[in-house]
Order: structure tokens, then C-alpha cells, then sequence
């Protein structure tokens, strides 16, 4: 005989086992699951190089999966935040987002040690929870002594110290060495075009080096690696003593002298017989192939631009050592809207010869990086500067933009709405600008 206190215990279990079941679906529809995993290049980011901030693990897969194991202990965690090594920064080369909009980023070490999915909000392209954008370097100015100057390899090898390389060491995650021997390149001369230095660690300076016999060997080298080449100071002339005025002799017919020209073409230049010079140009591009049809159109601009400076020459050859800088050595100068070229001129007094050196490449369009559309919420900091970096027309890094950088910016981070920046770069005679939308909500 069951009792109404028994049928009450029965009846209940009935109606909990029954509740159990209707909530169960319930749960499974709550379950977290990746519901979206790309690289990093599918989405729009100022950087791939990241710091962690400490607030977030590092797991197996992301940390709200069932499964997810910390790759990092609390300790190593505090370590890797508050580190100053460079091989200590991140890269982020995956992102996830889960059906609870949590997004998450794969992050590896510059080093390779550590590796794993990390919380970065919920806003995919900004980094926010474990991680933060960072900028690895620094530009810094050059001065005109290091600008003007000619350097060599102090120690040319096969050490890594000693060869140029992609992209500054630990700037970033597996940069690479452009050249591994650099002892073919012992005897070249080397130009400083940009300098940058590591935010971390040892805070090394490196140069940005043009080679202009070996176009292959450019790229970054550490400031350490290099040697100033000394200019000989120049002689003084003594003053001439007087001499009796002799009978002029009859004038003798011009001497014609045709220029050894590498690469490109002859000119023939024509001075008095007394006193027989050669002019040689040696036009060729630093980095593109080789261009017969442009190296032609470099020299003649060249030689329109200095027309002067070269007819002074021709009509007095024996003042020729004192003519360098008349005829732009070191200087840059533009060939209409196509190209742009580095003047050397060197003179050797005794074969009595000129070699003007034009090192050419194709100007190309500027690049605004770094710039892209950007999510904030009321009251967080923007600076519309932060990130961004910017390539002149020749190719190079632009570590002193300020007379040729514009931004103009609109956006008040503290009242929601809609905002823009527009950057403005102008390299060379060519201008482009970019424009970025600033949505800020509550």
C-alpha cells in the first residue's frame, strides 16, 4: 500500500525528472562554440605585432571551450607583461569569434616559446583584454653628418650582426637576413637613409643602407656594424708666383674627349686641348632592372638641371676639384614625375677625370599604413597618429614626415557618433590621402 506522503515523494521526482528534461535543450543551446576562425589578413588591424596586458591567459584554443588548457602559469604571465625583451612581444596570425561574440586571437612569441589563443574583446581588429597593439621601434631623426656621410663594414662575415636584413631583428615574428656573407660587399660604400630603434631590450639603433654597386645588399643593418669613411680634407692651393706674361702662341684646335659610361650612354664633351678632362656619367637604376630608354631621359635632365655648373666646368677644367658640389654631389633631384635620382660625383686628379654617378629608381605612389576604421566607446583614448607609418615615394620609410603630413580629425571620443580622420601624405610631388570612419558608442 503506497501512502499519500509516498505518492507525494514519487509525484515530485516525476515532475523534477521532467523538468530536467524540458532545461536540458535549453543548456545545449547556451553552449559556447567558434563560429568563425580566419587569419589575421582577413580582418582589418593596425598591427600584428602585440604586448600582452596581463588581464587574460594564454590557453590551448579559446578559454571559454570546453578542454582549454593555460599554456601560461600566473607567474609566467606577470613575467611576459612586465618583460623588456623584445623576443617577448607577439604576433597575432589567427582570430575567432564565438556565438557569445567573445573574440579571440592566436597569438605566438617573438621567439617562438609560447603560443596559444588569448581574449581580445569583442570587436574583432581592435585588441583589447589580454593583448594590446604595440609599436616595436621607434623613427628616429638623421642628423646631416650620418645623411651626407659614406660608410663600410667594419667586420664583413657571416655573422648576423654583420649582414643587412629584412626588417629590423625581433622588430617582429621570423624576420629574415637579406644577404648571409657580407664579405663580397667589403669594399662598397654605403649610404644612411632612415634610423629606427628597438623599444626594448637593448634599445639598438639600426640603419636603413643603400649600396648603389650592389642593390641587393639594402636593407637594415645594426648602427654597431658600420664605419664612417673619412673624407680627405682638401689641399690647400698655393698661391702661384708671378710669371713673366709669354708671347701667346696660336690656339690650338679643341681636344675631344668621349666619356666612359656604364650602362647607358656615350656623351662627348669638348675642352680646350691644354688642359684635357673626361667627363664620365654613370646612369643606372638602384634597384629596378636595368632601362636603357630611362637611364637616357635621367642624364638629360640631369644635364638640363646643371647646365651651368657644367659649362663652368668645361671652360675651366683645371678648377675641377672644386666643382663637386656645383654639380650636386649628395644631392637628390627629381626627373618630372617619373623618377628621382642620388647624384655622386667624385673627381681623380691624376687621370684628371670627373665620374658623375646617377643612381635612379621609378618613383612609385606613397603608402599611408596603419590607418583603418576604428570602434570605441565613449571616453576612450584616440590619437589619430598612433599606428600610423608612412612610405615616401622612393620606397623608404619616412622618419621626418612632419612639412608633408596632413590630418585632419573630427572625432570627440566622449559623445557617441560618427566621425572621420583624413590623412593626407605628400612625397616627392605626389600626394595621396586616406580616410577613416571613427564610430564611437555608449
Amino acid at each position: 500500500m503506497i501512502s499519500f506522503k509516498q505518492m507525494g515523494i514519487v509525484a515530485g521526482a516525476v515532475v523534477f525528472s521532467a523538468l530536467a528534461f524540458t532545461t536540458e535543450p535549453a543548456t545545449a543551446a547556451k553552449k559556447v562554440k567558434v563560429t568563425s576562425n580566419v587569419p589575421i589578413s582577413a580582418v582589418k588591424v593596425s598591427t600584428q605585432n602585440a604586448a600582452l596586458t596581463g588581464k587574460n591567459q594564454i590557453y590551448t584554443k579559446a578559454g571559454v571551450l570546453k578542454g582549454a588548457k593555460q599554456v601560461t602559469s600566473k607567474k609566467q604571465l606577470k613575467k611576459l607583461t612586465t618583460s623588456t625583451r623584445s623576443k617577448d612581444f607577439f604576433n597575432v596570425y589567427r582570430v575567432a569569434t564565438t556565438n557569445k561574440k567573445q573574440v579571440y586571437y592566436k597569438v605566438v612569441s617573438f621567439e617562438g616559446k609560447w603560443r596559444g589563443w588569448i581574449y581580445g574583446g569583442k570587436v574583432k581588429g581592435l585588441y583589447r583584454g589580454g593583448i594590446k597593439a604595440t609599436q616595436t621601434t621607434k623613427a628616429l631623426n638623421l642628423s646631416d653628418d650620418v645623411r651626407n656621410a659614406e660608410f663600410k663594414l667594419k667586420n664583413p662575415g657571416t655573422a648576423g650582426a654583420d649582414n643587412t636584413w629584412q626588417s629590423i631583428p625581433w622588430s617582429s615574428y621570423h624576420v629574415k637576413l637579406k644577404t648571409k656573407n657580407s664579405s663580397a660587399y667589403a669594399d662598397d660604400t654605403l649610404r644612411v637613409t632612415a634610423a629606427r630603434q628597438l623599444n626594448r631590450q637593448y634599445y639598438g639603433v639600426y640603419y636603413y643602407v643603400l649600396n648603389d654597386n650592389h642593390p641587393e645588399f639594402n636593407g637594415w643593418i645594426s648602427q654597431n656594424a658600420l664605419t664612417k669613411v673619412e673624407k680627405p680634407a682638401p689641399t690647400p692651393t698655393p698661391e702661384p708666383a708671378p710669371t713673366p706674361t709669354p708671347t701667346p702662341a696660336p690656339t690650338p684646335a679643341p681636344q675631344v674627349v668621349t666619356n666612359t659610361v656604364t650602362n647607358t650612354v656615350t656623351k662627348t664633351v669638348t675642352v680646350p686641348a691644354e688642359n684635357p678632362l673626361t667627363i664620365n656619367y654613370v646612369v643606372h637604376p638602384t634597384t629596378s632592372g636595368e632601362d636603357q630608354a630611362s637611364s637616357d631621359i635621367v642624364m638629360k635632365e640631369y644635364q638640363k638641371q646643371y647646365a651651368d655648373a657644367l659649362a663652368d666646368l668645361t671652360k675651366n677644367p683645371n678648377a675641377a676639384a672644386d666643382k663637386l658640389a656645383a654639380l650636386g654631389n649628395d644631392k637628390d633631384f627629381l626627373v618630372g614625375t617619373d623618377y628621382y635620382s642620388t647624384i655622386r660625383v667624385s673627381f681623380d686628379k691624376v687621370k684628371n677625370v670627373v665620374t658623375i654617378n646617377l643612381g635612379w629608381d621609378k618613383l612609385r605612389q606613397p603608402v599611408i599604413t596603419g590607418a583603418r576604421d576604428q570602434k570605441l566607446y565613449t571616453g576612450d583614448p584616440f590619437d589619430p597618429k598612433t599606428g600610423i607609418e608612412l612610405i615616401d615615394a622612393t620606397g623608404r620609410w619616412d622618419s621626418n614626415p612632419e612639412e608633408r603630413y596632413k590630418i585632419d580629425s573630427d572625432v570627440n571620443s566622449y559623445i557617441a557618433g560618427t566621425y572621420h580622420v583624413v590623412y593626407t601624405y605628400t612625397s616627392y610631388g605626389i600626394t595621396v590621402s586616406k580616410t577613416i570612419t571613427v564610430t564611437v558608442v555608449k
